[in-house]
């Protein structure tokens, strides 16, 4: 599951470098490790949050996809999550341990105890400050969401510093999955609005019990419970 505001297709050339590595490591038995890309599930319940606005109730639905998919596949789920994508992984494998063999949280935030409590209090301002306050919110507020067509979000993404940091093929996945041109206006937008992507900050749960199942944590720290960073385990 995608960073919030990348959708999962995005990550696809990591994913396909990944099967790879699997398959000549000898792990892809059946099939799996070359195809691993094909069989990647993405799933997207964050898409309606600003509509709902419901964090729980986009875990419920992450939960009853990866039940149906197991039931579908009879193979055993590993569910991966990138940043605020694997914070809903993490909350899903808490309610449904049986249903993930593993979770792999990638640089996600899950924070520690104290200063989840600190969120907490600051979720309780006025939309009109924590808007302001939270850098976050306060990007997302103010991110371009929209151009006249795509060659003109090409040429926006492409200048941006952070994209210049990205392999081509990132960039390239991310005009190709993140964008969408309306078939009636022509302009071209994000697939997630900026609005769903401040609901999503404003709404992660500060009280994600211990996951109950084996899991990983790739992050900037070589510790899982280090500068904030801190993973039940």
């Amino acid at each position: 599951m995608g960073a919030n505001g990348f959708p999962s297709k995005v990550y696809m050339p990591v994913i396909e470098k990944l099967g790879k590595m699997v398959a000549a490591a000898g792990v892809g038995a059946g099939g799996v490790g070359g195809e691993l890309h094909a069989k990647m599930h993405d799933y997207h319940p964050h898409l309606n949050l600003g509509v709902t606005n419901d964090w729980w109730g986009m875990v419920d639905s992450t939960i009853d996809e990866a039940r149906a998919l197991r039931e579908q596949s009879g193979e055993e789920l590993v569910g991966v999550g990138h940043s605020a994508g694997g914070a809903l992984i993490a909350c899903a494998a808490t309610k449904s341990p049986e249903l993930f063999e593993k979770v792999v949280l990638v640089d996600s935030p899950m924070f520690n105890p104290l200063k989840r409590s600190l969120f907490s209090l600051g979720y309780m301002l006025p939309d009109a400050i924590i808007d302001n306050v939270h850098p976050m919110i306060k990007a997302a507020k103010q991110k371009k969401h929209e151009w006249e067509d795509m060659r003109e979000a090409e040429e926006f993404w492409r200048s941006r510093r952070l994209f210049k940091s990205f392999d081509q093929e990132i960039v390239d996945a991310w005009l190709k999955h993140g964008l969408r041109t309306g078939k009636n206006c022509g302009k071209t937008k994000l697939v997630f609005q900026h609005t769903a992507e401040q609901c999503m900050y404003k709404t992660t749960p500060m009280d994600i019990p211990v996951i109950g199942t084996k899991n990983g944590y790739l992050g900037q720290y070589d510790a899982v419970n280090q500068k904030g960073v801190f993973l039940y385990r």
